[in-house]
């Protein structure tokens, strides 16, 4: 085998979503158009990329790879939620403690429900191997051949549920994030033994949505969310989209993980939490503006979220910002 001999157009394309030859952890940031996202790189071998995505924001554009990539993609999620699209337009969504195991998917965008999602992801590229890549793979009995069978199940999307000793290990990887980036490499590499080995239970996402019914639940999101001042109710949404209102309660609840009503309870808490920490708009027009007529009522909510009262929680963003 010809280790050393380089694919130009493959290279060339990973470079631009990738950094290549990356001997430190390097850190990029980039602004979208509803809040950011930050990547952490971190230094492995030839061919396997590995990063921290802290996201916080609803869409991502995806970086674009050559349909015919041959690329194996494992995510770790520490916290949030994200969705994946697999083979035959099917929406699966990882969630805290899932790993998934795919093939690379032509996509546009990543999806974010929660506007919020941290977890480490590896790329691997066979074709971008080196001798030394391929020694180190060996040495830990890391079966390529194996995580290829894994990413070509269950529609191109297998999610697991990490076991306590392969969650411990992502939590250390975490732990050390900013610290020795050989310690990282280390458990990056015990991982991927692990999963080579197929030591982890069967896919735990057995729940998915349709193209069509992922679009429902977005459009059921966007018409509850628009103006949160406005209470609007599942039943004049069904009307409106000709859907049962037991299938919409279902969709969103696939997506978002959470009935319609604590989602909304959360969404307007968040929005209101945002304008009390960015604005000086008084808590009453606050309140009015997140959808709360009574201002008692809005006061009691918001401490049984945030463990203080709107007042207490501008002071304090105040002093944080000083």
């Amino acid at each position: 085998m010809n280790y050393d001999k380089e694919k130009p157009n493959t290279i060339n394309t990973i470079s631009t979503i990738f950094p290549r030859d990356i001997e430190k952890i390097t850190v990029k940031r980039k602004e979208v158009e509803d809040g950011y996202y930050i990547n952490t790189f971190y230094p492995f071998y030839p061919g396997i990329y590995l990063f921290l995505n802290e996201v916080h924001a609803t869409n991502i554009n995806a970086g674009t790879f050559p349909k015919e990539t041959q690329m194996i993609v494992i995510n770790y999620c520490l916290s949030g939620r994200c969705e994946f699209k697999a083979f035959g337009d099917k929406y699966k969504y990882l969630t805290d403690n899932n790993i998934s195991i795919g093939g690379y998917v032509v996509k546009e965008s990543f999806f974010y429900p929660s506007d919020f999602y941290l977890g480490f992801e590896v790329g691997i590229i066979e074709e971008l191997f080196t001798k030394e890549t391929w020694d180190i793979l060996n040495e830990f009995q890391i079966d390529i051949n194996c995580l290829n069978n894994l990413s070509k199940n269950n529609n191109g999307l297998l999610i697991l549920e990490a076991n306590s000793e392969v969650q411990k290990i992502w939590l250390d990887m975490y732990s050390d994030k900013d610290e020795d980036p050989y310690i990282i490499k280390l458990n990056m590499l015990k991982i991927l033994r692990i999963l080579s080995k197929n030591e982890l239970a069967n896919d735990t996402s057995t729940l998915y949505l349709t193209k069509g019914q992922m679009e429902i639940a977005r459009a059921v999101h966007k018409r509850l969310t628009q103006d949160l001042s406005v209470h609007i109710s599942i039943r004049q949404i069904s009307e409106e989209l000709n859907i049962s209102q037991s299938s919409l309660k279902k969709y969103f609840k696939i997506m978002f993980d959470m009935n319609v009503s604590e989602y909304m309870k959360i969404a307007r808490l968040k929005k209101a939490a945002k304008m009390l920490a960015e604005t000086d708009i008084s808590i009453f027009d606050i309140a009015d503006l997140c959808g709360y007529t009574n201002q008692g009522r809005f006061a009691k909510i918001f401490k049984e979220y945030y463990g203080m009262r709107p007042l207490e929680y501008r002071q304090t963003s105040i002093k944080f910002k000083k």
